[in-house]
């Protein structure tokens, strides 16, 4: 009677080599998958986010966020201008509310009441723009406004007006260059 040995011999090529190769690709092949459908990339020009983001800097856009979900007063998001390109701003009105602003004090007012939003991003004086009176934000649009709010072009004026949110590219999650600035945008 023979001996039946239930562990075949290792073939080292077969069994590590093969299974690392396919491990590589496989972690390519989803890493591809994420970058192409659910990030991309945006460079910040000028200074109208500083100091949350800064010239020449370039960010990691989460496009598949906003499929899911709404866009929520200050994510920063990327959205498409009307000459092609695209920009970086802060969501600061929401759809179906009122806004005005007023002494560099920015006012809301929705179903809940009126309320003054507390300017974290901007300490200091500037134009309230066409929204010195309260002015509705219609359904499907967002009221940005950049971070340096004295070198902005935002909402506040009438050329870049609200924002449809077919023009959001994704909400910006994290600056990945130059080096020293890598980190998340909160």
């Amino acid at each position: 009677m023979s001996y039946f040995n239930p562990i075949p011999d290792k073939n080292f090529v077969l069994d590590v080599v093969l299974k690392w190769i396919i491990d590589i690709v496989a972690v390519i092949m989803f890493t591809v998958f994420i970058i192409i459908y659910l990030c991309d990339t945006a460079d910040m020009t000028g200074n109208s986010m500083s100091p949350t983001l800064n010239n020449a800097e370039n960010v990691l856009i989460n496009k598949f966020s906003y499929e899911l979900g709404e866009p929520e007063r200050f994510d920063v998001i990327v959205f498409k201008n009307d000459d092609g390109g695209e920009s970086i701003k802060r969501i600061i009105g929401l759809p179906g509310e009122e806004i005005k602003i007023e002494d560099s004090k920015i006012y809301i007012r929705n179903e809940e009441g009126e309320k003054v939003l507390e300017d974290i991003y901007f300490e200091g004086k500037y134009e309230p723009g066409y929204v010195d009176e309260y002015m509705e934000i219609p359904m499907g649009e967002y009221f940005v406004m950049g971070d340096s709010r004295n070198v902005s072009e935002d909402s506040r004026f009438e050329y870049v007006g609200n924002i449809r949110k077919e023009d959001i590219v994704g909400k910006v999650w994290m600056i990945y260059s130059p080096f020293n600035r890598i980190g998340l945008v909160d």
